[in-house]
């Protein structure tokens, strides 16, 4: 997109969000009322560390983690997906509409970083984990992916170009490193695998910035005693749909079973990773004894959603911030409405 369209389009965004909010029209209490709101967040990190991040996408910096979790305050009844969905199935919620606030993936920076933020607003939230690298400290493998990218663009090599190449993707673009992830998605797991150690062979050098990480158990049994909730995000983040029926079977269920036996408290919550399902993936998840799940579909959740489909809002660091850089609510509470045109 040209910088003057951008430029253009998030002037009508801001102008029609804080137009919304000062009516009063895009209040929650008008269109979320017994509706579930979830929201995501992946990784929080300082200005600094942001700005060596290849991912960015996903990413918000703790001043703007707050400012979302001061904005959710104000409209909503806020807690964890299972305090939210205990209070939704009980039905004698009658204040503000309720929202949950969700974490996926379980780096060390939502311990270090998103967790003072919380425990200031006296919030709770979920964190969805993956057992294998809590077990190993791991990068998973899209941030091995994007750091490996990142270094080997330095470098301008054909091989990096070839590599790219392979993927549909040219080095030039503007944002290859995200492209590649993406396009990898539809990769078998073992193929993925195998193209992330022939990526990181190329960059030739330590990858993992010192500062980053995942969080281990004794972070993990931290979080609960917090009063968090711990969820599965699967035992090594695959494409659920593409993994055969006993590969399933140890990430959905083996997961929950690893995880159980680390924290000793019952892991009931489930988060799709990448958000893909399928019918054979939502009944394995149910089989596994997971009284909910959630996908990265965008929406808000009706009365009756079924709980192993639930719709969730992914929140970026724009979202809650004027063309100007100034945090505002206006183009948030359109966002969180969950009637986004185009929105994903």
């Amino acid at each position: 997109m040209k910088p003057a369209i951008r430029r253009i389009k998030s002037y009508v965004r801001d102008t029609v969000g804080e137009s919304l909010r000062v009516t009063g029209l895009s209040s929650p209490a008008l269109w979320a009322k017994d509706q579930l709101t979830i929201v995501t967040f992946h990784r929080v990190l300082p200005p600094t560390m942001l700005a060596g991040y290849p991912l960015p996408a996903i990413a918000v910096t703790p001043e703007e983690l707050d400012h979302f979790v001061g904005a959710f305050q104000k409209y909503y009844t806020v807690g964890s997906l299972h305090d939210m969905m205990q209070l939704k199935a009980s039905g004698n919620h009658a204040g503000k509409p309720l929202l949950a606030i969700t974490f996926d993936d379980g780096q060390i920076d939502n311990y270090l970083f998103a967790r003072p933020v919380l425990q200031s607003r006296g919030v709770r939230a979920s964190f969805f984990v993956v057992s294998a690298a809590a077990d190993d400290g791991e990068l998973l493998w899209h941030d091995r992916m994007a750091f490996a990218i990142h270094h080997a663009l330095a470098k301008r090599s054909a091989e990096l170009n070839r590599w790219l190449k392979d993927l549909g993707i040219n080095a030039w673009e503007v944002d290859p490193v995200a492209l590649a992830v993406t396009a990898a998605k539809a990769l078998t797991p073992g193929e993925r695998a195998s193209r992330v150690r022939q990526l990181e062979r190329l960059a030739g050098k330590p990858l993992r910035p010192e500062w980053d990480g995942m969080m281990d158990w004794n972070h993990i049994r931290q979080m609960l005693k917090d009063g968090h909730e711990i969820g599965s995000h699967s035992s090594s983040h695959p494409i659920l749909p593409l993994v055969d029926d006993e590969t399933l079977r140890k990430e959905v269920e083996g997961s929950r079973q690893r995880m159980e036996a680390q924290v000793q408290q019952p892991v009931i919550s489930f988060c799709y990773p990448n958000g893909d399902h399928d019918e054979r993936v939502v009944l394995a998840v149910k089989r596994a004894g997971y009284a909910q799940a959630v996908t990265t579909r965008y929406g808000i959740n009706r009365r009756l959603a079924p709980p192993w489909t639930l719709r969730r809002i992914d929140l970026q660091g724009r979202y809650g911030r004027d063309s100007r850089g100034h945090f505002v609510q206006g183009a948030l509470l359109v966002r969180l409405s969950g009637r986004m045109p185009g929105a994903r």
